[in-house]
């Protein structure tokens, strides 16, 4: 989306147009682009993209249908629900500086909870895009609006920083290295300590823990997850730091969060799968807290290096942290054995879940002769013994 754009459709004619054409069906607003193209229609293009782009952000935020997007701001910003939690722990902030905005999703949270904040973008339709939407959230009055560059723009009396770093690149998909992103944290990081080590920035889920390592300042890691799938990963300095790794689960309108612990007690390894076999929240295991919840709950692992837990009775408290099944039946792994019981049980359809397995579950598949789905799971792992083996389950 250009400027030019970006002004038409914030204008009486856009909004008309907007108007017209926003209950069209995706099959629909193609054809009309095409009948636009050969009539050289101006700005139906952006009219177009504005409409799907509200659409797509119905998950992330509530007052989509009145916001402005580009599609990487959009594909880029947090939701709504996450920006909340992270905004929180700015409190007691007196000035904030979100050194890359994008279309305003952390922005607009982080203003509501400190005294001040300034935005920094260095794309022009972006930054114009989160003017508008701080508008539309009700904080534009506690908002100082900057184009430019991060690095030039480190504000000599912040008390804080976030930064969003872009992690798209032209013609391929987006990076999962700090090393690459936009601004570089490792280059602009110690620039921002000269003036305040209260930093939070936020990585991709994906990230790598060796390349932590190259920061000038350990943080705190903190992975987030929204309903079971890891949306975000913040790196916290200074006294927003509060400890090594932190697994924050965010589950409908509930927040449960665990941290490491130092002086954590040994799980237990038990050399077969017991009643129950409990896969954690993936934000616990990318957070490396497979152990602190497992002695929480008084679980145990059926190998020390897989993240599977299991006991005899089913534990009833924070079962939404876990897929919980019920184990009916494991062996060594054998596809003959494995196509024999699933006759046994009549079971046409299963879920195959592999974990430090060298097949793929579409390959299993394959071999055994039955279509995905169902109530019924098929995990194929190694036990404590470091030998493959198949653990038949139902989802409890």
């Amino acid at each position: 989306m250009k400027t030019e754009e970006l002004i038409f459709l914030n204008s009486d004619e856009g909004v008309l147009s907007y108007n017209k054409y926003k209950e069209y069906s995706d099959l629909e607003l193609n054809n009309l682009l095409l009948k636009s193209s050969k009539k050289k229609i101006l700005y139906i293009s952006a009219v177009v993209s504005l409409i799907k782009l509200r659409r797509k952000a119905e998950n992330k935020f509530s007052k989509n249908n009145s916001m402005f997007f580009t599609n990487i701001g959009l594909e880029q910003a947090t939701t709504e629900k996450i920006s909340k939690y992270i905004a929180k722990r700015f409190n007691d902030t007196q000035k904030v500086v979100d050194l890359t905005c994008g279309i305003g999703g952390n922005l607009f949270f982080l203003a509501k909870n400190v005294q001040e904040a300034i935005a920094v973008d260095k794309d022009d339709v972006n930054l114009e895009c989160a003017k508008i939407n701080s508008k539309i959230y009700g904080v534009d009055n506690k908002i100082k609006f900057i184009l430019g560059d991060a690095f030039n723009n480190i504000i000599k009396d912040a008390d804080a920083f976030f930064i969003d770093p872009s992690r798209a690149r032209d013609g391929r998909t987006k990076t999962r290295s700090i090393l690459n992103s936009k601004p570089n944290i490792i280059e602009i990081l110690p620039k921002i300590f000269k003036v305040t080590n209260n930093v939070c920035v936020k990585i991709s889920p994906a990230f790598d823990y060796i390349e932590i390592n190259l920061l000038p300042e350990k943080p705190e890691i903190e992975v987030i997850s929204e309903d079971g799938v890891c949306k975000v990963v913040l790196l916290w300095f200074g006294r927003f730091k509060s400890c090594d790794r932190k697994a924050t689960c965010i589950i409908k309108d509930k927040i449960y969060s665990y941290s490491d612990n130092p002086t954590k007690e040994n799980i237990k390894i038990v050399d077969k799968p017991l009643n129950y076999l409990y896969k954690p929240n993936k934000a616990i295991t990318k957070a490396r807290l497979v152990d602190e919840v497992a002695g929480k709950f008084k679980l145990k692992k059926i190998n020390p290096k897989t993240s599977f837990l299991t006991s005899d009775k089913l534990i009833q408290d924070r079962k939404e942290l876990f897929r919980i099944f019920k184990v009916i039946h494991y062996d060594k792994f054998a596809v003959k054995e494995i196509k024999k019981k699933l006759k046994e049980k009549n079971i046409e359809r299963i879920n195959i879940i592999t974990k430090r397995f060298p097949q793929k579950p579409e390959d299993i598949y394959k071999k055994i002769k039955v279509k995905e789905g169902g109530n019924w799971f098929l995990i194929i792992t190694v036990l404590a013994n470091e030998k493959y083996c198949y653990i038949l389950t139902e989802k409890s």
